[in-house]
């Protein structure tokens, strides 16, 4: 996969085109593809040339510095109404 900032500099030069993850059937291997949303679900060709992958589910991690400067993950807030009925009390 592109590192950070090719994928960003891919992106601002091809305009706004979501990036999408693939995997291939045949060697699993997970790669990444710029089109357009109404081609998400279109097979997308391997990188190894073993034919046709298809979309998985993207993630990914948000990462900040704690106040000490340690790496430290973004995690949700919650809702500020104290509320215990929704999915922000899972956080």
């Amino acid at each position: 996969m592109l590192d950070f900032d090719a994928r960003l500099s891919v992106w601002h030069n091809r305009g706004d085109v979501p990036l999408y993850e693939y995997v291939c059937a045949r060697c699993e291997t997970r790669f990444e593809q710029l089109r357009p949303a109404g081609r998400m679900d279109d097979p997308a060709s391997c990188p190894s040339g073993h034919g046709e992958g298809r979309r998985v589910l993207s993630t990914f991690a948000a990462m900040t510095r704690s106040e000490i400067g340690e790496p430290a993950s973004i995690t949700g807030g919650g809702c500020s109404s104290g509320c215990t009925n929704c999915a922000c009390s899972l956080n």
